[in-house]
């Protein structure tokens, strides 16, 4: 049977995330392997319509944190690949992609460093409040504020992947006790470390922050909830640059502002995008940043590229790097 990946002629790749739109040198390479790159931008609130109508006649997408459904998988014959300019994919119908033979890749490996130093600051920020202090002394007041040291505190970390790693690392130089909750245990990186595997209620009891790099799936959903929170030392912290959907966000919002956590700092949330009804905006003592963690000139330079190499490896009838559901590629031909 001809694989449904045989190379082409000439490619069609759709591309709405702005982290691979901006890179000149992603797109050139797309282009250079000879096919038609189309970047556009989608409607807000978003409109399903909207991108089945622009990808009926494509053959890649480049998507940021639209959700791909089976509804949009049906509409677009053409369709081989979705490239993730991220490390998440649950805006993926992975199943129905999987079963068309799409294959759905990632770029793991590219954001690991931006988005750590990006939770440490979100940590110092929700400490001791950097940006209230400086926004004060902006309009003529001199409002000091007393917070909390990081040093010599414990972080719990939620996921001992490559992100959590890199946090890790970071929390040495802040000399740290360092648990983590992980499916999978890294045995030697933690007694390099100096990392204790604890189950998710002891991290919780004991940590003074808490900080999650979990994906997304159905076991994870609200992970952290009414029941969890409760476990949380009293006065603790709460950072989340993984998936907004990881926490419930109104138990979080009652749990700050009765005084159980001494604050939160998010960079996700569950409805995500300008206008956001989301409880932790607008909350004192909840800090909230636009889903900005890895856009750093370094990380979105390597998204990027690992996209753009992604889609060419594809189109080629290769088998790119990072795929998320290897069941396609039997469906596919590979």
């Amino acid at each position: 049977m001809e694989s449904t990946l045989s190379p082409m002629r000439r490619g069609r790749v759709l591309i709405t995330a702005k982290s691979v739109a901006g890179s000149p040198q992603a797109l050139k390479l797309i282009e250079q392997a000879g096919h038609e790159v189309m970047v556009k931008d989608p409607p807000l609130p978003f409109d399903e319509q909207w991108l089945i109508d622009q990808a009926r006649e494509v053959d890649a997408l480049v998507l940021a944190m639209e959700p791909v459904t089976s509804r949009l998988l049906d509409a677009v014959s053409r369709l081989k690949v979705i490239a993730r300019p991220g490390v998440g994919y649950d805006t993926v119908d992975l199943e129905a992609a999987s079963r068309r033979g799409v294959l759905v890749t990632v770029a793991s490996g590219t954001n690991d460093q931006s988005v750590a130093d990006f939770t440490f600051g979100l940590l110092l920020q929700a400490t001791r409040a950097i940006a209230i202090a400086a926004d004060s002394v902006r309009q003529g007041r001199w409002d000091r504020v007393t917070g909390t040291e990081a040093w010599g505190k414990t972080l719990a970390i939620v996921g001992l992947g490559r992100i959590g790693k890199a946090v890790a690392k970071r929390a040495r130089g802040f000399d740290m006790r360092v648990l983590a909750v992980s499916r999978n245990t890294d045995d030697a990186f933690a007694r390099e470390q100096g990392i204790t595997f604890v189950s998710l209620e002891e991290a919780l009891r004991e940590a003074d922050f808490v900080s999650l790099h979990a994906p997304l799936t159905p076991d994870t959903q609200d992970l952290i909830n009414t029941r969890t929170l409760a476990w949380f030392k009293p006065g603790a912290y709460l950072i989340n640059t993984s998936r907004g959907g990881l926490v419930d966000e109104q138990a979080l919002a009652e749990a700050v502002r009765g005084g159980h956590l001494a604050g939160a700092a998010v960079d996700v949330l569950k409805a995500q995008g300008a206008g956001s009804q989301s409880p932790l905006i607008n909350v004192p003592g909840i800090v909230v940043t636009p889903h900005m963690a890895t856009f750093t000139r370094e990380s979105m330079d390597r998204v990027a590229l690992s996209v753009a190499r992604s889609v060419i490896a594809v189109l080629q009838g290769q088998r790119p790097e990072h795929i998320v559901n290897p069941a396609a590629l039997e469906a596919a031909g590979l």
